[in-house]
């Protein structure tokens, strides 16, 4: 009987059986390897399918600008000063005569008991020219100011005036964030000073009411009074700033108080809707109309 016998090569026979192993492995760990990459693929295109099929829903645009705007406020804005120096502030602006110095003060009445020296002045009875008779109406606020010369608002701001136009800060927007002086030229050719005209910048927050500010341009006559009129219809007594000589130009600001619900609506645009500059003779110089 012939036996099978060990190969020359191999006498022991163990290479013939290793090899044969190895290549059942090989091919066995080929095979599975393919088959998961045949599953990942099919994965994959299952969830394109799905993704397809999913609509995405449209932006709030409007929502979104709107809350910019509120976002954009609240930043540049701060809580109203509480000292109480701050508050009796519009008392003190009431002191300045509408065309003499930011310093000076309006002089009182001479007393009654005093008719001599009126008949002996060589000058007429009638009141001076810097001085409007008693007829008509009150001038407002005013100050005639040196340029660079600050003054601060009931909430903390400050502005200030110089050859080339407004200047001014808002108090601090947030803690620990130093706020940013701001300017507005009304020599940069932006502005068309051949006619009177009036801008408007503003600041503030919901529950503290807004400060609204701007330039009046191209008057020919100094300004005496500004006038507010809010979103509600309300008139506001604002104040004037102007530079000592020159009546062509000024700055007005007033403060305009908003109830938070009104303000926190979605409905709310804007806190002022007209502006009015008068002269000494309360005649119409300047005026704006900012409704959209």
């Amino acid at each position: 009987m012939n036996h099978p016998t060990a190969g020359i090569d191999d006498p022991t026979g163990s290479g013939s059986g290793a090899g044969a192993g190895a290549g059942a492995g090989a091919g066995a760990g080929a095979d599975g390897d393919a088959a998961a990459a045949e599953t990942g693929r099919r994965l994959r295109e299952v969830f394109a399918e799905a993704a397809y099929d999913i609509a995405p829903p449209p932006l709030p645009l409007e929502a979104i600008r709107r809350d910019g705007r509120r976002r954009l406020l609240r930043r540049r804005a701060a809580a109203l000063s509480t000292g109480c120096g701050l508050l009796l502030l519009p008392l003190l602006v009431l002191a300045f005569r509408p065309d003499g110095p930011a310093e000076s003060v309006r002089p009182l009445a001479p007393p009654a008991s005093a008719p001599a020296a009126t008949r002996s002045s060589p000058t007429p009875s009638e009141p001076p020219a810097s001085e409007p008779p008693a007829s008509q109406p009150p001038a407002g606020q005013v100050r005639v100011l040196a340029p660079g010369e600050r003054v601060t608002a009931e909430d903390g701001s400050e502005f200030w005036l110089t050859r080339e136009g407004k200047h001014w800060v808002t108090p601090e927007p947030e803690p620990g964030v130093t706020p940013m002086e701001e300017f507005r030229s009304v020599v940069d050719g932006n502005l068309d000073t051949s006619e009177p005209g009036i801008s408007l910048q503003g600041s503030g927050t919901a529950a503290g009411g807004y400060i609204v500010s701007g330039l009046f341009y191209g008057v020919r006559t100094a300004a005496a009074r500004v006038e507010i009129r809010a979103y509600d219809g309300t008139a506001i007594n604002g104040t004037v700033l102007r530079l000592r000589g020159n009546t062509s130009w000024g700055v007005w600001y007033g403060r305009v108080k908003v109830p938070e619900e009104t303000a926190r609506s979605l409905d709310f645009e804007d806190p002022v809707h007209k502006v009015t500059v008068y002269d000494g003779d309360d005649k119409v110089i300047a005026e704006m109309d900012f409704r959209s």
